[in-house]
């Protein structure tokens, strides 16, 4: 799984023009965050995310209670305002 989100990351990433470190980082939060909402043949066709949810519903110690995700829009929002 690793290699294929280097993979993606190379693709799409490199070869924008980032103006320094705090837009990178909200660049590679929306690369992350659009894969695992995307399929992998590799999960039978579901989401990382479904996967970590579908494991912390069978094993609900493995969640960390201080995580608090971004929420989508306003995530996508300033991934696009650095790719302008």
């Amino acid at each position: 799984m690793v290699e294929r989100f280097n993979g993606r990351v190379a693709r799409e990433v490199l070869g924008i023009n980032i103006a320094g470190h705090a837009d990178l980082k909200f660049l590679l939060n929306g690369v992350t965050q659009a894969y695992n909402r995307g399929r992998q043949r590799v999960l039978q066709a579901t989401t990382p995310r479904q996967k970590v949810e579908k494991r912390i519903g069978l094993i609900p110690s493995l969640a960390n209670l201080l995580y608090r995700p971004a929420a989508p829009d306003d995530l996508m929002a300033q991934v696009d305002d650095v790719r302008d």
